[in-house]
């Protein structure tokens, strides 16, 4: 059956023609991202790290100010890694691979896992998590 508002037939992908930027289309800057989850979607919060008041912090602390949030569907997730994926190898292609410093990798998990997460689906986790961070850190070390 076609399509009511397009006339077009039911099989033919719609095309995304246009791209328009609110009014109230902000551009920003992150050097800092946390991502928050729930069974309907993923937050990213994105930040500034402050390193202006360091010397006041414990030693080792510092500061991150967040300034936006953004929240995606499961589905738009998938979809953004792919195309994240696709942009970093095509960079990378161009320009060689990226270098990613060492005191912002992601940390090992920890050797014993918290009694919290004790339990068959927190073990897999754990270990989903050593195996994909093993993965990860592979990718660093390729030519």
């Amino acid at each position: 059956m076609p399509d009511e508002q397009t006339n077009a037939p039911a099989d033919v992908p719609r095309i995304i023609s246009e791209f328009r930027r609110n009014e109230d289309f902000v551009a920003r800057y992150a050097n800092n991202v946390q991502i928050e989850n729930s069974a309907f979607d993923l937050k990213v919060v994105f930040g500034l790290l402050d390193q202006s008041g360091a010397a006041k912090q414990p030693v080792g602390k510092l500061a991150v100010d967040q300034h936006t949030s953004i929240s995606l569907s499961w589905p738009e997730v998938k979809l953004l890694i792919f195309f994240m994926q696709l942009h970093l190898a095509g960079y990378e292609a161009e320009n060689g691979k990226v270098k990613v410093p060492l005191d912002a990798l992601p940390p090992e998990p920890p050797s014993v896992i918290p009694p919290q997460f004790d339990n068959e689906a927190g073990r897999k986790g754990m270990e989903l998590i050593r195996k994909m961070r093993a993965e990860f850190l592979a990718t660093l070390n390729q030519p």
